[in-house]
């Protein structure tokens, strides 16, 4: 069976993780936008920020997300920022696409993050209120999605059931 299945949320929500089971549980090859944008463009993303900025990155990572559909089966885990960009959240959202948000509070996703030094958004002296101030640019479009799944306190394996369980929901509904 082919999926068309895509992972949002922001920045240490859990994407990549979920999205790595998730391909391995449904046999369904995956694409990571921001690994394949760091393959493609054979620079760090916090790199590209630092020497061209947020906005060409965009650009970058949505010629990526153009590439990736063309597939007739996939798993996308986006990067967090996508959603901020029309035209992807035109492609994310069409009905052939199902979007899960994962939905992660500032706390649990600064407690995932608090680290990791190659997140080009955090690199401010107060992380924590970015994270919030993020949250609430992007939500509106994050819940565009067609299943929201609050990961706050799940593990990966029960995140993926729940969104293979509503993908087939989903589907038996069609």
């Amino acid at each position: 069976m082919n999926y068309k299945i895509a992972l949002i949320g922001m920045m240490g929500s859990g994407k990549t993780s979920t999205s790595k089971e998730l391909s391995k549980v449904l046999n369904c090859p995956l694409f990571d936008c921001d690994k394949i944008f760091e393959e493609t463009y054979n620079i760090k993303i916090t790199d590209y920020f630092r020497q061209y900025g947020e906005e060409k990155f965009r650009i970058c990572e949505n010629i990526i997300l153009n590439k990736i559909i063309k597939n007739d089966n996939f798993i996308i885990s986006t990067g967090g920022g996508i959603i901020l960009n029309k035209e992807n959240r035109d492609i994310l959202f069409k009905k052939d696409i199902v979007t899960f948000y994962l939905n992660s509070n500032s706390k649990t996703i600064y407690s995932r993050i608090k680290n990791e030094k190659n997140r080009p958004l955090l690199l401010v002296l107060d992380p924590e209120t970015q994270i919030q101030k993020l949250i609430k640019e992007r939500e509106k479009y994050y819940k565009l999605a067609n299943f929201e799944i609050d990961n706050n306190n799940k593990t990966i394996k029960s995140t993926v059931e729940e969104i293979i369980e509503k993908y087939e929901k989903n589907r038996n509904n069609k």
